[in-house]
C-alpha cells in the first residue's frame, strides 16, 4: 500500500483518483541548460511524501539535490554542476568540479589527497564523480500495491594501461517513502589487481545544519586526524553558526552495526518547525568499515560531511599503502555497498534511532582518541 497524506491507498484505489501517477509523484527526466552545466541530463524523482531529489546521470549518477517538504537536505557548493568535459584531474582540481549534494561519490581508486605511486598518478578523491554513467535507464512501475521508483547506470573508469573499473548504480525508493536506497556493484573487468577505494561524501546543510543540532553515530571509536580536529574533539557532534575563517575538523569514525545490522549516522534539528526533522545515513560497516566526519562550519561552505568508505585511512592512497590498510579488487573480482538515506520529521522516530545509536554505542564501549591519527 502507498501512504500519502496519511493515508493509505491501493494501486487501484490511486488509478481511481488520478489520470496519471505523476500527478503525485514519479521519476522526470531534465536535462541542465545554464552555464558549465548545459547538457548534463539528470533525473529528478519526487515520492509524493515530500521527499524530492536529482540525480545526474552525467555525473555517475551522484545525487546534487534534495528536499524534503521545500526544506534542504543538502549543502550546495558555489561551483554548481558542471558536464563531465570540465573536469581536470590534476592535483585538487577536482574542487572546482564539487557540487556538493546528497551525493559525491569518491574513488574508484583514491580518495584523500592527490599523489604518485607504482599505480600511476591520481588527483584529490579520484575521477568517478565527473564521469558520466552510460546505459541509463530508469522505471516506475508497480510491483502488487507498491509503485517503484528506481533508475539504474554503468559509470566505467578506466585507462589505457591502467585499471578498468566499473560501477554499476541502482538508486530506489517507493511512492509515499521517506527514504532512498543506493545500490552499487564495483567490478574490475581488467586483468590486473588493482588499487580500490570508495567513500560516499554526504553533505547535510542548512537549514538542518544550523546551531543547535547534534549528530549521532553508532561507533566504537572516533578518532581527530589531526591537530586542528583535535581542536573541536569537546565540540565534534554539536553545530554552531558559521564562523570567519574557519578550518575543517575532520575525525575517522570506527562504525558499528546498530540492532537490525546497520550503521547509523544522523543529524537532528529539533528547532525546526513542527517536531523538528532528522536525516540519517544508514550503512552496512562490513562493506564500509569507516566513516569520515567533516565538520565544516565556514562562511558558505558550511556543511557537516558524513562520509562512509571502505579504507580508514584519509590521507589517501599512499598513506593507506603505507598503513596496510589500502583495499585491492582482484581481477574479475566485484565488491557490493548499500547506503540508505532515511528523512525523520516525526520526533518518536528520531528518539527511536538515537535510542538504537546509544544502545549499539553501549554495547561496543564507545571511546574518544584525543590524539591526532598518526597511524
Amino acid at each position: 500500500m502507498v501512504t500519502l497524506f496519511d493515508e493509505q491507498y491501493s494501486r487501484r484505489d490511486l488509478e481511481r483518483l488520478t489520470g496519471r501517477t505523476d500527478q503525485i509523484g514519479g521519476i522526470t527526466p531534465l536535462e541542465l541548460a545554464d552555464g558549465r552545466a548545459r547538457s548534463v541530463p539528470a533525473l529528478r524523482f519526487d515520492t509524493g511524501a515530500g521527499l524530492s531529489f536529482t540525480a545526474l546521470a552525467g555525473r555517475t549518477l551522484d545525487l546534487a539535490h534534495a528536499h524534503f517538504q521545500g526544506i534542504p537536505l543538502c549543502w550546495r557548493s558555489l561551483n554548481g554542476d558542471a558536464a563531465a568535459s570540465f573536469y581536470d584531474p590534476t592535483g585538487e582540481r577536482w574542487l572546482r568540479m564539487f557540487f556538493g549534494g546528497l551525493l559525491t561519490t569518491c574513488g574508484l581508486t583514491n580518495f584523500g589527497p592527490p599523489g604518485e605511486d607504482s599505480y600511476g598518478a591520481f588527483g584529490l578523491h579520484g575521477p568517478v564523480n565527473c564521469l558520466p554513467s552510460e546505459d541509463v535507464r530508469w522505471s516506475e512501475r508497480w510491483e502488487g500495491d507498491e509503485c517503484i521508483l528506481e533508475v539504474e547506470g554503468t559509470t566505467r573508469q578506466t585507462r589505457v594501461f591502467g585499471e578498468d573499473l566499473w560501477l554499476h548504480r541502482r538508486i530506489s525508493t517507493q511512492l509515499g517513502s521517506r527514504s532512498l536506497r543506493i545500490h552499487d556493484i564495483v567490478i574490475n573487468h581488467g586483468f590486473e589487481r588493482q588499487p580500490h577505494m570508495i567513500l560516499y561524501h554526504c553533505n547535510l546543510g542548512f537549514p538542518i545544519l544550523s546551531p543547535g543540532a547534534e549528530l549521532y553515530v553508532s561507533h566504537r571509536e572516533m578518532r581527530p586526524r589531526d591537530g586542528e580536529a583535535v581542536k573541536g574533539i569537546d565540540v565534534w557532534n554539536m553545530v554552531e553558526g558559521p564562523q570567519p575563517g574557519f578550518k575543517e575538523q575532520v575525525f575517522i569514525h570506527q562504525p558499528v552495526p546498530c540492532d537490525d545490522g546497520r550503521a547509523a549516522a544522523v543529524l537532528i534539528n529539533h528547532a525546526l518547525p513542527g517536531d523538528g526533522l532528522g536525516l540519517a545515513v544508514r550503512f552496512d560497516p562490513q562493506q564500509l568499515p569507516a566513516m569520515i566526519q567533516w565538520r565544516m562550519l565556514g562562511e558558505s561552505t558550511y556543511v557537516m560531511g558524513l562520509e562512509p568508505a571502505n579504507c580508514p585511512t584519509i590521507q589517501g592512497r599512499v598513506e593507506a599503502a603505507r598503513r596496510g590498510t589500502l583495499p585491492f579488487l582482484d581481477a574479475g573480482e566485484s565488491r557490493q555497498y548499500e547506503i540508505e538515506f532515511v528523512v525523520l520529521p516525526d520526533r518518536r522516530e528520531v528518539e527511536e534511532m538515537v535510542a538504537m545509536i546509544e544502545q549499539a554505542n553501549q554495547k561496543h564501549g564507545t571511546t574518544v582518541q584525543r590524539r591526532p591519527d598518526t597511524g
